[in-house]
């Protein structure tokens, strides 16, 4: 089974000097000043520990004439006037960042450079960035025994919620829809709580990934979260349009983990990342798949990753009628008493939708020419670098309301419709 891993998309992205926007400082250095004249959070943390292809260093090694941090978002552009010309590029914007300074030399006379300082930037802050707004940034550039130089430019600063997931300027394109695996975060404390109520539904005692080798145990596992979301009577919401615009970066909002379970709204990604981060927590790997517009659940049932079905998650908490979807090797996953509850109708309509969509995809994702088709590896992402974006919020867990008591729980299990 095709897993689609970001490596050949990060080593395009460690090229993407062209992306960043430009502005003119008189004639002696031009600032850098990232995508269009804006810096999104969610990129900044999710790359920060990132592990660039070996190919992609190699180029950047090669390429004398980039100087600093080989994924910088914010530089400067300058002649050298001599060989061997000493420079210092200090970079500042307090909303975000520390002073962060590059010191080296101009190898050349006449030969034109981008340097771009390794910024310290304020990652706690950046992720509790919950709206769109305007920052001022610094650039200072000390030439030689010369005065330093001094300019200020703004910028605007997304959101946490926007996710970036396609660049394009002057017909080139870069694909960074790897930034969706940056939402989903199997540490949310607010999974552990999640997990607590699946485990009190007693459709599973316990949760163990693939430690029985059995296939309906993986299915068990995913229908016990599936239902505990579907008794937090979560919705689906179609709200995707970031709370900025680009004219180079397409992007989308994307709910946080908390907000989703809290708020009981989900969008297709948001439902996606909130179900694969508690599925990776419990050991069975997901994946999120991309098909033009828009994105659903896909996990293994086996530790190796041989075999994927995937699950439409925009049904979470809707309501069928009629029978269970037939599906080869669900029949005995649950007692006929759970297959009568419309959780587990829904659970079975969105596998059979998904999956099949899935397979009508496949030959697709597997050219990889495409990237409105794909599959995203979280486990690649991972190994990568990709960090999740950690929870920064004063939020607390609001409680499911149809959870049963602590005695009920004790007594007997659900045995009723209400309480999805």
């Amino acid at each position: 089974m095709y897993l689609r891993n970001p490596l050949h998309m990060l080593a395009m992205l460690a090229g993407f000097v062209f992306a960043t926007a430009t502005q003119a400082v008189g004639a002696d250095f031009e600032t850098e000043t990232g995508w269009n004249d804006q810096l999104f959070p969610s990129f900044i943390i999710a790359t920060a520990t990132l592990k660039l292809p070996d190919e992609a260093v190699e180029d950047r090694a090669e390429d004398e004439e980039v100087l600093g941090d080989p994924q910088g978002l914010l530089g400067v552009t300058i002649e050298a006037d001599e060989d061997d010309m000493p420079i210092t590029v200090t970079i500042s914007c307090g909303a975000i960042m520390e002073p962060s300074v590059f010191k080296g030399t101009l190898a050349e006379a006449g030969k034109t450079y981008t340097i771009f300082p390794k910024v310290k930037y304020k990652y706690d802050l950046l992720a509790k960035r919950s709206q769109p707004g305007p920052i001022t940034v610094t650039y200072k550039v000390e030439v030689g025994d010369e005065d330093a130089e001094e300019t200020s430019e703004t910028l605007t600063l997304r959101s946490i919620n926007d996710c970036p997931f396609l660049m394009v300027e002057d017909g080139e394109t870069v694909d960074v829809c790897f930034m969706f695996a940056a939402y989903v975060n199997e540490q949310h404390p607010f999974v552990d709580k999640l997990l607590r109520e699946a485990l009190n539904t007693k459709i599973v005692d316990s949760f163990t990934g693939y430690q029985t080798k059995e296939k309906a145990d993986v299915y068990r596992q995913v229908y016990a979260v599936w239902h505990a979301l579907n008794q937090r009577d979560l919705k689906y919401s179609d709200i995707t349009t970031s709370s900025a615009e680009s004219d180079t970066v397409n992007s989308q909002y994307v709910r946080m983990i908390d907000e989703s379970i809290n708020n009981a709204q989900a969008n297709c990604v948001d439902g996606s990342v909130l179900m694969a981060s508690v599925l990776r927590k419990v050991g069975i790997e997901p994946v999120l798949i991309m098909v033009p517009g828009h994105c659903y659940l896909g996990f293994c049932l086996d530790s190796e990753g041989k075999e994927i079905v995937a699950l439409e998650t925009t049904l979470l908490g809707s309501k069928l009628d009629g029978e269970p979807a037939e599906i080869a090797g669900v029949e005995e996953v649950v007692s006929e008493e759970w297959q009568s509850k419309n959780s587990w109708k829904t659970f079975t309509a969105a596998l059979a939708i998904g999956t099949a969509d899935l397979a009508k995809n496949m030959e697709k994702m597997q050219k990889r020419d495409d990237p409105d088709y794909q599959i995203i590896s979280l486990v690649a992402a991972r190994k990568l670098g990709i960090l999740p974006i950690a929870f920064q919020s004063d939020r607390e867990f609001v409680a499911s309301p149809k959870q049963p008591a602590r005695e009920e729980q004790e007594e007997k299990p659900e045995d009723d419709d209400a309480k999805e």
